[in-house]
């Protein structure tokens, strides 16, 4: 695998153009299946090599990247080229079958709800469509989306597009048939979007592999195993969450899986123990670290301190607890929102305590040093 440098776009010409376009991403389309002609003819590229990046691509064109995406998609539908997250659009042999989850895009589900919708709506040869907006609200989906089924249809020469000042028409150029599978219904619960397969995919990984209450893969392992991108991932796993199979938590604490039925699961808490959960709770509830760390300075306010008294300093809490001085950071600055506690910088400065928290008896002490207090009157203001 060698990336393509755009070099050799430049170097790349295109003969006569046999088809007069009426649409950018047509051209564009017409362009990437001759560069590719091209580099493989010429043994510049190979199957599997990575083309250059859409930002190039369109300053060579002098189109926008959402023209090329759109074209891209386009012809990876037709098999010649495949795209990975983080990696590249790669050129693809057309010998190989297309993915299933391409099979199965919003793209192709829209083709067959546009044309279900006017065979139903009695569209007729010659009728115009309604407007692309109007489709969108019709079928439900963006209007992006629509915009890339009626261009398929166009080429399919079911539809024409023609333009009524700056205003493009399309017109039924061809009768509108429904194949029997269109028809039925279980085509609809076939063609299920690509976040509702992955989801499905995910949950299946995580019953066979992954016990109730362990951490869960990243976002990007499940995207380059199943060869979707990261915001598909995304929504599937935004779905699983909603259903309670598993709960996200922001940066390195990761996702855990809860496999929605669970009952018991201990909480994640390094420092506190929390109170007995009741019977009706079924999703634990999990803390961050400056959470736990809050309530730490809390219990140490309430057990060496006074209103009006200075306390260590970050850099102290830090030390004292074992952790970054930006968690014991998160934690000051929520307490300060609280109007437990008031910073105040330079020579005079420090962290102050307002007024006494109040006390929490769900949690209970475990783990500062008990030799630490004994030194805490350097710390006083008298």
């Amino acid at each position: 695998m060698k990336k393509i440098s755009i070099s050799e776009a430049y170097n790349f010409k295109i003969g006569n153009i046999p088809v007069d376009f009426k649409s950018k991403e047509e051209f564009v389309l017409f362009w990437l299946i001759e560069f590719r002609k091209y580099l493989l003819e010429n043994k510049i590229g190979d199957f599997g090599d990575i083309i250059p990046s859409k930002k190039d691509i369109s300053k060579l064109l002098k189109v926008s990247q959402g023209t090329i995406q759109n074209a891209v998609k386009m012809a990876e539908d037709r098999g010649y080229f495949t795209s990975k997250q983080c990696i590249g659009t790669m050129i693809k042999d057309t010998k190989i079958k297309l993915e299933e989850f391409k099979m199965v895009s919003k793209k192709d589900r829209a083709i067959t709800q546009i044309k279900k919708y006017l065979y139903q709506q009695g569209y007729k040869k010659g009728d115009v469509l309604p407007s692309i907006m109007e489709l969108s609200r019709t079928i439900k989906t963006s209007t992006n989306t629509v915009r890339l089924a009626l261009f398929e249809l166009i080429l399919k020469q079911v539809l024409k597009k023609d333009y009524i000042g700056k205003k493009p028409v399309f017109t039924i150029v061809d009768e509108i048939k429904l194949s029997e599978k269109e028809k039925s219904s279980s085509f609809e619960v076939k063609n299920k979007n690509l976040v509702k397969i992955v989801k499905e995919n995910i949950r299946k990984y995580l019953s066979k592999n992954y016990q109730t209450g362990k951490k869960i893969p990243t976002n990007a392992f499940f995207a380059k195993m199943y060869n979707v991108s990261i915001r598909t991932v995304n929504l599937a796993i935004k779905e699983l969450n909603k259903e309670k199979t598993v709960i996200s938590r922001r940066g390195a604490y990761g996702s855990i899986f809860l496999n929605s039925g669970i009952k018991d699961l201990r909480s994640e808490k390094s420092i506190f123990m929390s109170a007995p959960k009741s019977k009706k709770e079924i999703v634990p509830k999990y803390n961050y670290k400056w959470e736990n760390i809050l309530e730490n300075i809390k219990t140490y306010i309430q057990k060496n301190h006074e209103a009006g008294d200075k306390i260590p300093s970050m850099k102290d809490f830090a030390k004292i607890f074992n952790v970054s001085v930006s968690t014991v950071k998160k934690a000051i600055s929520q307490l300060s929102l609280q109007g437990v506690l008031y910073t105040q910088k330079g020579k005079y400065g420090g962290i102050f305590i307002v007024e006494m928290p109040q006390s929490d008896d769900k949690y209970r002490w475990l783990s500062i040093n008990p030799d630490y207090f004994e030194k805490t009157d350097k710390y006083r203001t008298y």
